[in-house]
């Protein structure tokens, strides 16, 4: 099927699938249908849980309307030239009842298309948090307040752009196979079985329910984002990712810091190097080690892992797929494969949570 982004170059998948029956069984619980993506990351569960519990139509919004969430993880796929999220996303539209004549008109121009102010705000700002960036967004963000939005859909849209880059990243850098999602809706099994599937899907989607805001410190990297969230059930599944990112022994902390504080500088997002700073203080970076790392991605004292993923993380912010992806594979050398998977997810949630943290934490309560 010829898509908007079927002239993008991708590379054959970097990481050879691990089937884990109790992963894969959460994913079919939760999103309805077996999700063939995650094997490529269970070797590392909190990567695999991102690509599975970072779902916006799952449970997470209040306010935000599905559709506009929709729109926006197509538009920001596309911006991103990831073929297997933009597939994905089209595929749900098609299960959705959505014929394929309108979803290549809203592919080909999703600002013209046959869709109401309030979501093309929505798509004009999901285009800047993406593309530029925290200072795009903040320029942006005003036109979400003109366009009727309140606070909770602004911070909604914000965190919906910042999963679709999260899952761009994670399976652009993987190269997860793309040809099989592009091609379901020639097939005649899924064109058979279509009105099921999207009876399945729709069956799991559900709106989100107000929840108590879950323990956290404030001073703790991305505290006050989760804090951002109080009462929202995006507050619990930040809370929670962070915490198994944090905690996994793949790669160490300061490693994890040292690739968010990269991504911080290379947007840039004041408000984020300054919290990623203060965390590697107390693990005994100092200011001078810190302002070099920053300023050549290479410091003495850098361990042979860091010094292999600084520039990486760096090329993740603005890319083509199949560069990025050949600059990943050689990755290998220098890395495990739970170290490459963790690292993926990583650099992935960096670029999503600095891109979106300046405006939420900025966003009077």
């Amino acid at each position: 099927m010829s898509t908007a982004l079927a002239h993008v170059e991708w590379e054959s998948c970097l990481i050879a699938p691990r089937p884990d029956r109790e992963i894969e069984a959460y994913a079919r619980r939760r999103l309805g249908v077996p999700n063939p993506t995650v094997r490529y990351f269970t070797a590392v569960p909190w990567v695999a849980h991102v690509l599975i519990d970072l779902h916006p139509e799952y449970g997470l919004l209040m306010r935000l309307d599905q559709h506009t969430a929709d729109l926006i993880g197509l538009i920001v796929s596309q911006e991103n030239s990831c073929r297997f999220c933009f597939a994905a996303v089209r595929a749900s539209l098609w299960f959705q009842g959505m014929d394929q004549a309108r979803i290549e008109r809203i592919e080909r121009d999703l600002t013209q298309a046959d869709l109401p102010p309030r979501t093309r705000a929505a798509i004009e700002y999901a285009r800047s948090q993406s593309r530029s960036g925290p200072a795009g967004a903040r320029r942006a963000w005003g036109g979400l307040r003109e366009a009727g939005f309140d606070a909770l859909e602004r911070k909604e849209i914000a965190f919906t752009v910042a999963l679709t880059d999260i899952a761009n990243r994670v399976s652009t850098i993987a190269a997860v196979p793309v040809v099989p999602m592009e091609r379901l809706p020639e097939q005649w099994a899924p064109r058979l079985v279509r009105p099921l599937l999207g009876w399945l899907t729709g069956r799991a989607r559900r709106r989100g329910d107000a929840v108590p805001a879950p323990a956290v410190d404030p001073a703790q990297p991305y505290g006050r984002l989760v804090a951002a969230y109080a009462g929202s059930p995006i507050a619990a599944v930040l809370a929670r990712t962070l915490g198994e990112m944090w905690s996994s022994p793949h790669l160490t902390r300061r490693c994890k810091l040292l690739v968010f504080a990269v991504v911080s500088r290379g947007l840039p997002c004041e408000v984020c190097e300054l919290e990623i700073g203060r965390a590697l203080a107390r693990e005994g970076l100092d200011e001078a080690t810190l302002a070099q790392v920053l300023g050549h991605l290479d410091a003495p004292g850098l361990s042979a892992v860091e010094r292999a993923l600084l520039p990486f993380a760096r090329e993740t912010l603005w890319y083509e797929p199949a560069k990025l992806q050949r600059q990943a594979r050689g990755l290998r050398p220098a890395l495990t494969e739970e170290q490459l998977v963790e690292a993926i997810g990583v650099v992935a949630l960096a670029n999503g949570l600095c891109r979106m943290a300046a405006v939420v934490m900025e966003e009077p309560d």
